[in-house]
């Protein structure tokens, strides 16, 4: 039997053709390779040294509300109302590594982060503006999010969260003062 005969519509010597191709084991692919449509890939996924061009997407926008979804994971979003509150949902804490990141991109709207009900988000931030080195630890109740308020906030005051499989965890220091909601 040749490999044309193996896997029907495969060929081997030049461009693959096939339309559905399942492959397991150790699999390495090398020179230039175009994958189109749907491509599911599990297990650990090893990337070479350098990735060019790979950037996190920019959400900017003046919209009341924001429900987010874990296919947003990595994705900044720039809150650019220019009055009242911006809300930012996430969705389930379940998914360990889910990361968002939030950014002030207007000082005179306000910035909220909240989890859903039951789950807990927990930040380290600044106790006061002008407080290089004075930190406050804010965890408010579970369901309860966190704020940035138009009191206290400038343009670039940012917040990372990341979901640890049951909680939301602020990366590092916020930017700004965030307090409870």
């Amino acid at each position: 039997m040749n490999l044309e005969e193996f896997i029907p519509g495969v060929k081997y010597h030049g461009v693959n053709t096939a339309k559905d191709i399942s492959s397991s084991g150790a699999n390495t692919f090398s020179g230039a390779n175009t994958f189109s449509g749907a491509v599911t890939l599990s297990g650990a996924v090893t990337i070479g040294s350098t990735i060019a061009g790979v950037k996190k997407s920019i959400v900017t926008g003046t919209d009341a509300a924001y429900p987010l979804t874990t296919a947003q994971s990595g994705t900044v979003f720039v809150a650019t109302k220019t009055s009242a509150t911006q809300t930012y949902t996430l969705p389930a804490v379940a998914t360990a590594g889910v990361t968002y990141t939030f950014i002030c991109g207007h000082a005179d709207g306000e910035i909220l982060v909240t989890p859903q009900t039951g789950e807990a988000i927990k930040i380290v931030t600044f106790a006061a503006v002008g407080a290089d080195a004075d930190t406050a630890i804010v965890a408010p109740a579970a369901g309860t999010g966190v704020k940035n308020t138009a009191a206290t906030n400038a343009i670039t005051d940012n917040l990372t969260l990341v979901s640890d499989g049951t909680q939301w965890l602020g990366l590092g220091i916020t930017g700004g003062i965030w307090a409870s909601q």
